[in-house]
């Protein structure tokens, strides 16, 4: 199921977590300060939250137009962002349907995006470089895939979703984290991913299919499935899973404990002082 991108680039940002590894917190994680402004001048030195990063990114990987998908209680993010104008994005907030993991929340947002290239990324990780969504877009052109995927080097106590390939970057086979594969410095890992229209259409009947799951009971009673599951799927079923080794990465996961107060060594952080 090979398809060329899509006629426009949207980010869609799945946010409808409840943040349990960092509570209690007084905001949504994805507005966590980490560090503050450089530029512009009005806003330098003032607090930047965490999914600004990631929307930056976006933007400078050709989106203009995003979609959070949010739950109740999340409200927070669509009052500090409003419509993106200040961003230079165009923003709109989704709420989540189906309470089932990240792919659900990507799913919702399928109705407004089906013939666009689509930039996605997590809300609580920095990643580095800056043109990650860039490259994963080349890449995407330049294979003819469904879905690229951004590869980072870990360590052995990230937590990572495995990811092999053959020697010409196509996915062989995923692996995620909930599957507790053995784990041992220089795993390679996605954080990011770059889809066009085919892989759209797949996510909107997998996410159908473990819906049903869902409700039948099959699965337990709060059934949680990660993005990889339904990528991993995606290998499976013979759709063109490709990716781009990004040598310079970083990640970070705000969303851990340790995370916020590791970020001042981030790529990118400023903290006020050069």
């Amino acid at each position: 199921m090979s398809s060329s991108t899509g006629s426009s680039v949207v980010g869609v940002i799945a946010a409808a977590g409840r943040a349990t590894r960092l509570a209690p917190l007084p905001c949504s994680k994805e507005l966590m300060p980490i560090g503050v402004h450089r530029e512009p001048a009005e806003l330098r030195g003032r607090p930047k939250v965490v999914s600004q990063y990631l929307l930056e990114r976006m933007r400078a990987g050709g989106a203009r137009r995003i979609f959070f998908v949010v739950r109740s209680g999340k409200f927070d993010i669509a009052e500090y962002y409003g419509d993106g104008s200040r961003l230079g994005l165009s923003i709109a907030y989704l709420m989540m349907n189906e309470p089932w993991g990240p792919p659900f929340s990507a799913a919702q947002a399928t109705p407004f995006v089906e013939d666009a290239t689509v930039l996605f990324g997590f809300p609580d990780i920095l990643i580095h470089p800056e043109d990650c969504f860039v490259r994963a877009c080349e890449r995407l052109r330049a294979t003819g895939a469904d879905i690229v995927l951004g590869l980072f080097e870990g360590a052995l106590t990230d937590g990572l979703d495995l990811v092999s390939t053959d020697p010409l970057g196509r996915v062989t086979n995923l692996l995620t984290k909930e599957e507790a594969p053995a784990r041992r410095d220089g795993d390679i890992g996605y954080m990011l991913a770059a889809w066009g229209p085919g892989f759209t259409r797949f996510l909107v009947e997998e996410t159908r299919r473990l819906s049903d799951l869902a409700r039948s009971g099959a699965c337990g009673p709060s059934p949680d499935w990660p993005m990889g599951a339904v990528i991993a799927a995606a290998v499976r079923a013979g759709l063109h899973v490709d990716s781009v080794f990004l040598r310079d990465a970083r990640f970070l996961d705000i969303g851990t404990p340790a995370g916020p107060a590791a970020a001042g060594g981030f790529p990118g952080v400023w903290l006020g002082r050069d």
